[in-house]
């Protein structure tokens, strides 16, 4: 399957040099990388431009500065290929991670995300987020907004366009909202290692606009919501999903994660005969796994993490 990478860039010249050869080293030979320079007021273009002369696999699009929307939607339009993968100049990102999630892909997925972890502008470890890896799981985690990072996706450049693309009235959350679309039309799955290393960075967009996000992310899990379907499927096939993640690392926060979710949904459900299924598996479900040594030290390592990163969000 041949991919298109699309990376939008604006003032990363820091980063480039760095960043961008694990970037093309995920890709194959018939792949490409559309980089979308986002109006850079420092040498980001400059930069660029060499490493355009070094790989003719990049096709660099000059853009005046017009916000991340308005880039990401670019870079899909001018994809040649029909399968694209997210990057982020200021991320890290695993040399083999479009090959696993390349193995993924199937006629019923539209996206495909990774499980992520954290680090600071210092380079220290902040944690990671091991995703909900099953269909049916990954729709209903979209209710914590977390477990989907936006620069590990791939996604079906045909499913994206049918699902309305990215939306500016939705920015900061403008990534939740498209998930929650697609997941209309396919399955959104996700591969269960670590291959994004995201930086959490005091300079960041989602740094700085943490509370609007918060807010934007209220409002579109309200307007447009999980999928009843995806709710559905998880909760008939809880058990399934349970096995699912004993063959991966990870499995008792995988457990624990799917039945916070699960919580946070019941929560705002207004299907009353759906919120009555869901409150009877955490019914039956939380007391076993709460009885577990291993999810006492899987519950101490989670909130252990989130300290890190709330300490690095709070110093801002």
């Amino acid at each position: 399957m041949i991919i298109t990478g699309v990376l939008p860039v604006h003032n990363g010249e820091k980063f480039i040099d760095i960043s961008l050869p694990v970037i093309l080293r995920n890709l194959n030979a018939n792949d490409e990388l559309v980089i979308i320079e986002n109006g850079s007021t420092d040498n980001s273009n400059e930069k660029l431009q060499k490493w355009v002369n070094i790989d003719s696999r990049i096709n660099l699009i000059a853009s005046k500065k017009s916000g991340l929307v308005k880039a990401l939607n670019l870079g899909i339009i001018e994809s040649s290929n029909n399968w694209i993968a997210r990057f982020d100049i200021d991320d890290n990102y695993e040399p083999d991670r479009l090959k696993y999630q390349r193995a993924s892909l199937n006629e019923k997925v539209v996206a495909i995300f990774t499980d992520y972890d954290f680090f600071s502008d210092s380079y220290n470890y902040l944690g990671t987020i091991p995703s909900a890896i099953d269909a049916n799981a990954v729709s209903v985690s979209l209710i914590s907004s977390q477990r989907t990072a936006h620069p590990s996706i791939i996604f079906n450049k045909e499913a994206v366009i049918n699902a309305g693309g990215y939306r500016e009235i939705d920015f900061p959350a403008e990534d939740l909202s498209l998930w929650l679309r697609m997941s209309r039309i396919g399955d959104l799955v996700s591969v269960p290692k670590t291959l994004l290393h995201y930086r959490l960075s005091t300079d960041s967009i989602t740094g700085k606009r943490r509370v609007e996000s918060k807010e934007m992310t209220r409002k579109l899990l309200t307007e447009i919501g999980i999928n009843q379907r995806n709710i559905l499927g998880l909760v008939e096939n809880f058990e399934t999903v349970q096995q699912l993640y004993t063959q991966h690392n990870y499995t008792r926060e995988r457990e624990l994660l799917m039945l916070r979710d699960l919580y946070y949904l019941s929560k705002n459900m207004h299907n009353n005969k759906l919120m009555k299924k869901i409150n009877q598996l955490l019914i039956t479900s939380t007391p076993k796994l709460a009885l577990n040594i291993s999810s006492f030290r899987a519950i101490r390592l989670l909130n252990k993490e989130q300290s890190l990163r709330n300490k690095i969000r709070n110093s801002r």
